[in-house]
């Protein structure tokens, strides 16, 4: 029952944030109140302590299972309307902008990549942090939230055909940065990410 009712969560939220339709590239409707935005994710937050019985690394991993399920539907919605993305670069930069305008309201701030295939993400403000404190449970909550983001962003890269590990630091509230490390270099991955370079993602 409660993977149910998840994922129907999983669904409103993807209806929430989904903003291209069959009718054109752009379809025009009324943005979601970022507070009830915030009072979903806390909802779905606590099922998830109830249900993981309170073990943070499960709660992170159920969180980031749902954000899977989102990611994959939205990267599908939100291709309709353009050429088929081959290059990994590519699929990168199309998260740092057009998806991440559409989920997070604004572009990523800054992308860094070793060419090699690892990137990381930068994000100075996100907007889903932007209600939290530092306080302990607060900083539980967004560690909660940031595993969310990590499965759409998984999910939504998988739909575009890369396969990928993302993980979220977060900097300091509420800024953050992802890093996403294509799947196939991760048994080497070794110190590559100390030589990465920094290309603009506007």
């Amino acid at each position: 029952k409660f993977i149910s009712r998840m994922e129907a969560e999983a669904e409103k939220y993807a209806a929430m944030v989904e903003r291209k339709g069959k009718a054109g590239p752009r379809r025009h409707k009324r943005d979601v109140a970022g507070s009830c935005m915030h009072f979903m994710f806390i909802e779905m937050i606590e099922q998830c302590k109830k249900s993981c019985k309170g073990d943070r690394k499960k709660i992170n991993h159920k969180m980031e299972s749902m954000g899977m399920h989102v990611g994959k539907r939205l990267a599908e919605r939100y291709t309709c309307y353009v050429p088929r993305i081959n290059a990994q670069l590519d699929m990168i930069k199309f998260i740092c902008k057009e998806f991440w305008t559409e989920v997070f309201r604004k572009q990523a701030d800054k992308l860094q990549t070793n060419y090699q295939g690892i990137y990381v993400l930068h994000d100075y403000n996100l907007p889903w942090f932007s209600k939290l404190s530092h306080t302990n449970i607060e900083l539980q909550e967004a560690q909660a939230l940031a595993s969310l983001a990590c499965g759409i962003v998984k999910g939504a890269l998988l739909n575009l055909g890369m396969k990928a590990k993302v993980t979220c630091e977060i900097v300091n509230i509420p800024r953050c940065q992802f890093t996403v490390v294509d799947a196939t270099i991760l048994p080497g991955v070794g110190g590559d990410n100390a030589s990465a370079t920094s290309t603009t993602t506007k």
